[in-house]
Parts: C-alpha cells; sequence; structure tokens
C-alpha cells in the first residue's frame, strides 16, 4: 500500500495537533514565530545556501552526495525546519502573552494554535515545492488544495488569533 498525501497530510496535522496539547500553548506560539521567522530565513537565504552547497569549488561542503542529491527545495525545507525547531525549543521570548482565557476557551486556543501552526507549516512546505511537484500533490489530494489556495490565509490567520486571544487574556 502507497500512503496517499492526505494520509500523510492527516497524520502531520494529528501530530501537531498532539503536541500542541503536550507542549502548551507558549510552546505552540513559539512554533508559530519560528514558522514566520522560517518561512523569512528560507525564502531568502535558501538560494545562497544552495549555492554554497553545490558549489564544485567549495572544499568544506565538496561532497558528491550531497552536491547531487539536494535541490533548492531541499535546502529551503531544511531551513525551515531547523529554524522552527531552534526557535521552538530554545526560544524563551514569551512571558504568557496572547494565551487567550481560562478553561475550555483555553482548549480552544490551544486546539486552534495547534490547528493553524501545522496549517501554515504544511502548506509553507507545499509552497516551496516546484510548479508541476506541487500541482501533482493538489490533484491527487483532497487536504492539500485547500492549504495551497489559502496559503495567504494560512498566514494571517495565526496574528488575527493572536490578537483575538489577546483581548481575551486582558479581560481575565
Amino acid at each position: 500500500m502507497v500512503p496517499t498525501w492526505d494520509l500523510v497530510l492527516l497524520i502531520f496535522f494529528g501530530v501537531s495537533l498532539i503536541y500542541g496539547f503536550l507542549m502548551g500553548r507558549e510552546k505552540i506560539i513559539l512554533t508559530l514565530l519560528g514558522a514566520y521567522v522560517g518561512l523569512v530565513i528560507a525564502n531568502q537565504w535558501a538560494t545562497s545556501a544552495f549555492g554554497l552547497i553545490t558549489n564544485q569549488s567549495s572544499t568544506i561542503l565538496n561532497d558528491k552526495f550531497v552536491s547531487g542529491n539536494v535541490s533548492i527545495f531541499t535546502v529551503k525545507v531544511a531551513l525551515f525546519v531547523v529554524t522552527i525547531l531552534v526557535i521552538a525549543f530554545r526560544g524563551g521570548l514569551l512571558g504568557h502573552a496572547f494565551m487567550g482565557g481560562r478553561g475550555i476557551v483555553s482548549l480552544f486556543v490551544q486546539t486552534g494554535y495547534s490547528f493553524l501552526s501545522a496549517a501554515l507549516i504544511a502548506a509553507s512546505i507545499l509552497e516551496f515545492l516546484p510548479l508541476d511537484v506541487k500541482s501533482r500533490i493538489v490533484e491527487g489530494s483532497l487536504i492539500a488544495g485547500p492549504l495551497v489556495s489559502a496559503y495567504a490565509w494560512w498566514l494571517v490567520l495565526p496574528v488575527i488569533m493572536m490578537a483575538m486571544t489577546g483581548f481575551l487574556s486582558r479581560e481575565d
């Protein structure tokens, strides 16, 4: 049995929701912020990093395996994921900002952040793909289509949610 992209994306969303509940709201916020920073780094530095890796005159990274099996997509994903991990696990920049409410409201906020974090990360990785590959994935998946077509919303919705939950926090 060959897993479909829908199965892969559903597993990713499930793992992200579990991560969100296990790690708490603060870590999910850090993951979201890491995704935004990772997008900037991946989009701005991937070409330079790819050039460094594939440069034949570079003695540091001149390995036939590395230079023959790396693509701009691979470099973008690597920069994106490493940035998210570094910020999510080493970032201590939040106090209790954007946490939003108590009780059942807190559960919904945490679920929302987890879902939006997963959607932003998955949609961003799909956006890194070459157009022909991305088109094939979208055609064969029920979940990838909305992730790609609503990419601008996946970028904006977490910020809107942070603003809304900021008001909830002030009311307590």
